[in-house]
């Protein structure tokens, strides 16, 4: 209930509220980013134009039920226009072909601790088996703890569809790690 009076009370033109949504979301709008392009200076700029836009048109923007996904779905869209446009690609290309990276820390102590060298590859392999959009789901489901009504508005998908895409993806990983309790290595692993 506070992030929807925050949200109200931001798009009546209260800084502070602004300010507190900027500095609630900044880092895991970062590290969202981050899963598109390795280029520090094309997230910072994106999120720094998703602010920008967000104060200019605060009176027009629509309710929400989540200032996150909210931001999430938006960064997403911004990062992968803007890197298209780098890449010079052609403006007809859909927003589902965007380069989505989830990778495994191999310096995280946990897994250093759990995983032996053999599973740590396995996983690697079997990361390499899924669809971009399964691995960003997984990663929204197992890193950002998101709901799958969550998952679907960030992803701009129905309910059903984020369901099939965690259920495919942790399927397509279990298949190609028989061994490894799939749950548990999701929770040990840090980005």
């Amino acid at each position: 209930m506070e992030n929807l009076n925050l949200w109200k009370e931001f798009k009546e033109g209260d800084k502070t509220a602004f300010s507190k949504i900027f500095n609630q979301n900044i880092k895991i709008l970062y590290k969202y980013g981050s899963k598109f392009t390795p280029n520090g200076e094309i997230v910072e700029d994106c999120i720094q134009d998703l602010f920008l836009d967000l104060w200019r048109n605060r009176k027009t923007i629509g309710e929400t039920d989540s200032i996150k996904n909210y931001l999430l779905g938006a960064l997403r869209r911004r990062i992968i226009r803007k890197t298209q446009k780098s890449r010079q690609l052609n403006t007809d290309v859909e927003l589902e072909n965007y380069d989505f990276q989830l990778e495994i820390n191999t310096e995280d102590h946990l897994i250093k601790a759990e995983l032996k060298e053999e599973g740590k590859e396995k996983l690697k392999g079997a990361m390499e088996n899924l669809s971009k959009r399964q691995k960003e789901a997984i990663y929204m489901k197992y890193f950002h703890e998101m709901n799958y009504d969550e998952i679907s508005q960030a992803l701009n998908i129905n309910y059903q569809s984020a369901r099939n895409l965690i259920y495919g993806g942790l399927k397509t990983l279990k298949d190609n790690i028989k061994y490894l309790k799939i749950i548990l290595i999701f929770f040990l692993i840090k980005l």
